[in-house]
């Protein structure tokens, strides 16, 4: 009876979480990112997070243990109605830079998706628009109350979280890393339906002679790009004036 008990709290207390969770490949969420950003540097002991600035952290520094960042966020998710919180890497978050840069992220729902199984050191995720927002939605949106984020991730650290359900990514890619196979692989058959001249542009504008060529950090560009493209060759809808 106790462990059906103990199993049953665990599942509610999983099912509830107020984290995102993407802990499979193709995993997803489309969602608005609301307010603004807590970066932490911390140290994972193999039970639990640290942050590396603590007296606790240096011995596990010190066994050549790296300090890696994690940026946490409110993100209200509308298919299931409710403010969540996203955690994400370094690669993700500099993504998150640009498409704020580019689109202002209390206009626009954002796709989130993992390219990567469970544990693959090589994870890496898209950051894509998904679609604007009207005014009353942003408007109601900005009246939601915020999750204390320095509260909800100290206590997901404590919990010992293994991070993999939401970091953004395992680690900054080098520079000369190649785009991850499985999301080559996405990419390959949307590509092909394109003319020449717009994969040649393509190809351009990431400075690569082959498509297998471009590199991990210019995955999100690439994709973003790709979308360009295919919109550019889908043929405007013509409006009926007498329907």
């Amino acid at each position: 009876t106790n462990a059906w008990n103990q199993a049953s709290e665990m599942a509610d207390k999983h099912s509830n979480s107020i984290f995102v969770r993407l802990a499979n490949d193709g995993d997803k969420v489309v969602g608005v990112f609301c307010g603004d950003p807590l970066p932490r540097e911390v140290v994972w002991t193999g039970e639990k997070y640290l942050d590396a600035d603590t007296d606790e952290a240096k011995p596990f520094l010190k066994k050549g243990r790296h300090a890696s960042l994690r940026v946490a966020i409110n993100l209200y998710v509308p298919a299931e109605k409710a403010m969540k919180v996203y955690e994400m890497g370094t690669t993700v978050f500099k993504d998150l830079l640009k498409v704020r840069g580019k689109y202002g992220l209390d206009k626009w729902a954002f796709e989130i998706e993992r390219h990567g199984a469970k544990n693959y050191s090589k994870t890496t995720y898209t950051l894509l628009p998904e679609h604007k927002l009207d005014d009353a939605t942003q408007q109601a949106i900005a009246q939601l109350e915020l999750h204390d984020l320095d509260k909800v991730t100290r206590r997901s650290d404590d919990e010992g979280d293994d991070g993999d359900q939401s970091t953004g990514d395992a680690s900054e890619p080098a520079s000369n890393e190649c785009i991850a196979p499985v999301v080559l692989d996405r990419m390959m058959p949307r590509l092909k339906l394109l003319p020449r001249e717009a994969v040649d542009r393509f190809l351009a504008a990431l400075k690569v002679q082959r498509v297998k060529e471009i590199r991990a950090a210019d995955q999100a560009a690439a994709l973003e790009l790709l979308a360009e493209l295919e919109a550019e060759q889908s043929p405007a809808q013509e409006i009926d004036p007498f329907a």
